[in-house]
């Protein structure tokens, strides 16, 4: 099923005809064939289906105004500063080429430095400007626009770090607008140099993806510069990545062309914006204290954590426990003022064992209220199909 204008079936062709005529109460001139099309081959050319997208997303840009986000929107300085990716050429068969250094960016220091709803207009206003990116420099050499972008993921210096769950729930709403809002936006995904957390990292995402936009991901091994130019002439790729193109200073990650990334200053950081989510609330009594034991089956597991008290600090840690009761130190346990700022972090599990998490209240005057929130990561961890989620995915509000 290609779904490709001019290389429609007999069949699809009528289902085109009658997709127009079931929407010609709210068709735009903007509206072409060619756009109709994503989102028929979004929902298999399932007209209903489409046509219940289709609406769906009219609604959504015309609540959110996205079809003037590049006018009304000014993307934050610190977002402008350490986001990441950016068009460096297009491949050999039209498509832009974004390449993301998405290893270099950091998760909490963004989020701590605007709100959810910053983020996501962002993400936005980029969307925007890659889809026309796309448009006007393919339409530019081959005469008419090629649709979908090709996609490369720099993971290199990815860690556990950001893993953290406040940025891996944004993720999560921008993987969901991408799925409902922009429809075969991804010709193709690369994930270059990818570490060994990546498959749990694939696996929080995994469930907001179609199963279409899961075949066009692919992890590459060592070889991937020769499969990157496979796809991508060399002076459209820059030299970091395997290509030729530089900045005209010499620069060979064309940072003029791709945002970098990198670590947030925290002269950004905003007072009060310490994310966090739902979590469990606990009192650790006057000189006692609270464990949580996890068995752990796989090696190369990630345990998170975040947790707050009230109304002095506590001492937390995190120990391997061998068969005879032995508590072996993993995270030392040590004072944290978690009563001025909540403290969160994760920790890389190399080996299979038993382990606990312990809050304990070094004070005999006063307890104190735990709120916390725990979660162990592993390899093996149920990763949900698609299709047992429900066809639909709810819609996000970019002002929550």
């Amino acid at each position: 099923m290609s779904g490709q204008q001019g290389q429609l079936t007999d069949k699809q062709r009528e289902k085109l005809t009658k997709f127009k005529d079931n929407l010609k109460d709210v068709l735009q001139p903007r509206h072409d064939d060619v756009m109709l099309l994503k989102f028929l081959k979004a929902r298999r050319f399932d007209l209903k289906k489409a046509e219940d997208m289709f609406r769906k997303d009219l609604k959504w840009r015309e609540e959110n105004k996205v079809d003037t986000v590049m006018e009304w929107f000014k993307v934050p300085e610190v977002f402008r500063r350490y986001w990441a990716g950016g068009v460096s050429g297009l491949d050999k068969e039209g498509h832009a080429v974004y390449v993301a250094d998405f290893g270099s960016l950091d998760p909490k220091g963004l989020l701590h430095s605007g709100t959810v709803s910053d983020i996501l207009k962002t993400n936005l206003y980029y969307m925007e400007e890659l889809m026309k990116q796309q448009k006007d420099m393919s339409k530019e050499k081959y005469g008419q626009p090629v649709e979908g972008v090709t996609v490369i993921i720099d993971l290199e210096k990815m860690s556990i770090h950001q893993l953290w769950k406040p940025g891996i729930d944004v993720l999560q709403k921008v993987a969901v607008i991408m799925e409902q809002h922009y429809p075969e936006a991804i010709y193709r995904m690369y994930i270059v140099k990818a570490p060994k957390i990546f498959p749990i990292a694939y696996s929080l995402v995994k469930p907001f993806l179609r199963e279409d936009t899961r075949t066009k991901i692919q992890v590459l091994g060592s070889n991937w510069k020769e499969a990157l130019l496979k796809q991508i002439e060399s002076d459209q790729l820059p030299v970091h990545w395997g290509g030729t193109r530089t900045d005209p200073d010499g620069n060979t990650k064309c940072e003029t062309l791709i945002k970098p990334g990198g670590k947030v200053l925290e002269k950004y950081y905003q007072k009060g914006r310490e994310p966090s989510h739902t979590q469990e609330q606990r009192e650790v009594s006057r000189g006692g204290s609270l464990e949580f034991e996890y068995v752990v089956n796989k090696p190369d597991s990630i345990f998170r954590y975040e947790f707050r008290t009230e109304p002095s600090e506590i001492r937390f840690g995190f120990d391997r426990v061998d068969g005879k009761g032995k508590k072996t130190a993993i995270l030392k346990l040590e004072k944290y003022n978690s009563h001025m700022v909540p403290e969160n972090g994760e920790i890389m599990i190399a080996e299979p064992g038993t382990y606990v998490a312990k809050f304990d209240n070094e004070s005999w005057t006063k307890p104190k209220k735990l709120s916390y929130w725990l979660e162990l990561l592993e390899p093996t961890d149920a990763d949900p199909d698609f299709q047992e989620m429900g066809e639909e995915f709810s819609q996000i509000d970019l002002n929550d």
